[in-house]
């Protein structure tokens, strides 16, 4: 399974990356779905997509409606069954390790 986080920049090519069945195959894609970015969606804010360049502190972002975005989200899982969405706070918060400081997501299965 390949994921982005909610917080990407480069959240809505991935988006429509299935589009194209030439580019990702035999791969689920699923969004990462933050509280942050649900609650702007919920209240039809902006959003900052952010990421930080590991190697050379480079800050990439951009701005975005966060509810015209997850509409183009819902469009494509409607029309292609892909992306899925995962809650991440909630994979992180709710799980039968959630209370191992020590433990850390990192993915999950489809």
């Amino acid at each position: 399974m390949l994921s982005i986080p909610s917080t990407h920049p480069d959240l809505e090519d991935f988006i429509n990356i299935k589009k194209d069945l030439t580019k990702v195959t035999k791969a689920n894609i699923s969004v990462m779905f933050y509280d942050d970015f649900l609650n702007a969606v919920k209240n039809n804010k902006e959003y900052e997509l952010k990421f930080t360049v590991e190697d050379t502190g480079e800050v990439i972002s951009k701005v975005i409606n966060a509810k015209n975005l997850f509409y183009k989200f819902a469009k494509s899982n409607w029309d292609n069954a892909e992306p899925g969405a995962l809650y991440w706070d909630r994979i992180k918060n709710y799980n039968l390790l959630s209370e191992d400081m020590e433990f850390e997501f990192v993915g999950v299965n489809p």
